[in-house]
């Protein structure tokens, strides 16, 4: 398995940190996967409601959607 933040078939992973649930079509919804772009939208409120630990995996997965 490849490593999350910088595949071996392309570019670096890219975060954007939203601080509303626009983008999210669930207000459980931590984080959302797009593979094709490499971008991973994290929903500002939640993660920082994560602990330490949580926040990190949130950051590395490689699962479409991660919940709370």
């Amino acid at each position: 398995m490849a490593f999350a933040l910088c595949p071996d078939n392309g570019l670096p992973r890219l975060w954007r940190f939203v601080d509303d649930d626009r983008t999210m079509t669930e207000g459980s919804i931590v984080s959302a996967l797009y593979p094709e772009y490499n971008l991973l939208l994290i929903n500002r409120v939640l993660f920082d409601q994560l602990p330490e630990l949580d926040q990190h995996r949130v950051l590395r997965t490689q699962n479409a959607r991660e919940y709370i």
